[in-house]
């Protein structure tokens, strides 16, 4: 049993540096496993990430430093009173050639790992159009991955602190709550992320909007405006949609499941406009759609349907609607069905 004034600020940070004992760490996770402390833990925890950031490469500086270093060499070269012996000018030239040659080199050698830091610092696993993927990451939580949909992961394991994910496209998620309560942050292109410790969410994220379905836990949401962050918690039923002029609407949904169906191949219409359909065929199949007549768009569709591919997908939208659908490799064509 731990003692409340055993647990201080200086002893979290000594444990987030990881030099606790095993009986220190044992009363820190007694302590935090109380939702009364889970609001102090996390305050703690971002003084102390905002103290000890990790190290980022400055390379505007170096790049400065290097343009610097070049001029000092041609400054030395042009000048005149530089010249005792023809051999001392001769080898004096030679080292600066040399070492203009090695700073070359070297400053190649750095953008190129500046530029590709990404790849080797994070795996990528990606889905192609119509494929759906789960993924089972180091810390037990596994992750389900929909079509056109990518999920960066850090290649050399998670931090002490944070687990990092970036996602691109829409993907179902199902945290592990750890030992240590780590955070687990899901990154986006789309001036959000999503923030856990153990919980089963979804996350959508496209050009046209993105949305965050809660199944179970609770789930913090940092939202970005330039400078600025806003932060909204999330409860279990909770659905969080936002535009791209980064508008939003809190909703509760009854069943937040269903916004998962996919995994299964099903898809969930509830009065859902051909227009809507379309953006769903183009994100998870690729697929293009022109129709003849624009009074097509608004036709709705309700139900539950289960498709396992493109072509059945365009099956059940013919039938339904009683629609012509002629396609054309990455296009298809909509018309009304006169017969």
């Amino acid at each position: 049993m731990y003692m409340k004034s055993a647990i201080t600020k200086d002893l979290l940070f000594t444990h987030f540096m990881g030099k606790t004992s095993a009986m220190q760490k044992q009363m820190i996770d007694e302590w935090a496993k109380e939702l009364a402390h889970e609001e102090l833990y996390y305050t703690w925890l971002e003084e102390y990430e905002a103290m000890y950031p990790e190290y980022e490469a400055n390379v505007d500086k170096a790049i400065d430093e290097y343009y610097f270093f070049l001029k000092k060499i041609k400054a030395v070269s042009n000048n005149p009173e530089v010249e005792s012996t023809t051999k001392v000018r001769t080898m004096g030239r030679s080292t600066w050639l040399r070492w203009s040659m090695a700073a070359s080199v070297i400053l190649c050698l750095f953008l190129t790992a500046w530029l590709t830091r990404n790849t080797w610092k994070y795996q990528t696993f990606q889905t192609a159009f119509g494929q759906t993927r789960t993924l089972h990451l180091e810390d037990g939580s596994q992750v389900t991955l929909n079509s056109n949909s990518s999920l960066k992961v850090p290649r050399w394991g998670f931090g002490q602190t944070t687990r990092q994910v970036f996602l691109e496209g829409e993907a179902s998620f199902s945290i592990k709550h750890t030992p240590t309560h780590q955070k687990f942050m899901v990154g986006t292109s789309n001036q959000f992320e999503v923030e856990v410790l153990g919980t089963e969410f979804t996350v959508f994220t496209r050009e046209r909007g993105s949305k965050v379905v809660l199944n179970k836990g609770k789930v913090q949401l940092h939202l970005h405006y330039g400078s600025q962050t806003r932060t909204m918690a999330m409860s279990p039923g909770d659905l969080i949609t936002m535009d791209n002029q980064n508008r939003i609407q809190k909703t509760v949904t009854p069943q937040p499941e269903l916004h998962a169906a996919w995994m299964g191949h099903r898809y969930i219409f509830k009065q859902t406009t051909l227009r809507e359909i379309n953006y769903l065929l183009y994100e998870n199949y690729g697929i293009s759609a022109e129709v003849d007549k624009k009074e097509l768009l608004d036709q709705t569709l309700s139900g539950t349907f289960t498709a396992d591919n493109v072509d059945e997908f365009l099956n059940l939208l013919e039938t339904v609607l009683d629609l012509h659908i002629t396609r054309q490799e990455n296009k298809v064509f909509i018309s009304q069905d006169n017969l």
